[in-house]
């Protein structure tokens, strides 16, 4: 059992086909196909379920899948741990939700990239939900996301690094009012409901007994809220720290929920893989730099 044949299988788990790992892997579809015949041969029994309308994996080959992932992981440790004392190199793919790319990830990278010149941050931006599923399929080495509406795999862990507190915003010279009245009175930019952080608010105002006018649905935090600017209704967002000083200057900010409301934001990866030290850089970093101090 070869590890370039490990490498395949994973990569065909990841990207759904033979012919996506090929190309991924720049290897023809036939190269691939005949590295996975023989891994089955080796293995004794088939990965794959093969029909008319293509191949997927049973339930042999995601056994295998998540035992390759395992082993590559090991395996790629291994140069770290015989680096230099100190020495921290290398690219960390890092994925992160919008708000922490415009938020507190920036000043801490930045200080990183002054103090350890070998390493690199490659960053992907995407909702909780995808950002966590690319940890698990090895795409991504980590992931700053909110909180799993779920139990966290023992493979893996989820560690915080701040908490935001959840406010209605509405314009700035609106008279102050409750909740409940301000959605009495204003129409609802609603928060993507998909997203764990729009799962959250849509339970709380069930909770509340609150049924909103929606007016429109987006995607992001900051679309929300610039959408409230303009006078379009109110949201519902959650604001750290720094976040909250910004908005009291442009909004009419009123506690959401009874306790108020609060979502965690934190580090989703895998117990044991070959950056461990560049990601717990990172959330250190995160640590100071949010006051969060339960973590470190």
């Amino acid at each position: 059992m070869s590890l370039r044949s490990l490498r395949t299988l994973t990569a065909i788990a990841s990207k759904g086909s033979f012919a996506a790992a090929a190309e991924q892997l720049c290897l023809t579809q036939s190269a691939i196909s005949l590295q996975m015949k023989n891994l089955e041969e080796e293995l004794g029994v088939p990965l794959f379920e093969r029909t008319g309308r293509g191949t997927k994996l049973n339930l042999n080959g995601k056994l295998v899948v998540e035992r390759a992932r395992e082993i590559l992981d090991l395996y790629d440790g291994i140069r770290t741990e015989l680096s230099p004392a100190g020495a921290i190199r290398g690219v960390l793919t890092l994925g992160a939700v919008p708000t922490v790319i415009t938020g507190a990830l920036p000043p801490v990278l930045r200080r990183l990239r002054e103090e350890h010149r070998q390493m690199q941050v490659r960053l992907v931006s995407s909702l909780s939900a995808d950002l966590v599923r690319q940890v698990e399929e090895g795409d991504l080495d980590a992931a700053l996301t909110t909180e799993p509406p779920f139990a966290v795999p023992a493979q893996h862990q989820w560690r915080v690094y701040d908490e935001e507190p959840f406010f209605v915003v509405a314009p700035k010279g609106t008279q102050a009012a409750t909740a409940a009245e301000l959605f009495a009175t204003y129409p609802f930019v609603r928060f993507d409901k998909t997203a764990w952080a729009g799962a959250l608010v849509d339970a709380q105002l069930l909770a509340q007994g609150i049924a909103p006018r929606e007016v429109m649905e987006v995607d992001s935090l900051e679309a929300a809220t610039t959408l409230v600017r303009e006078g379009l209704g109110i949201a519902v967002v959650p604001l750290n720290r720094r976040r909250l000083q910004e908005a009291r200057r442009y909004f009419l900010l009123t506690p959401f929920g009874t306790p108020q409301l609060v979502r965690r934001v934190g580090m989703y990866q895998k117990r044991h893989h070959p950056r461990l030290a560049l990601t717990q850089l990172v959330l250190d970093g995160l640590c100071r730099e949010c006051g969060y101090v339960k973590n470190t």
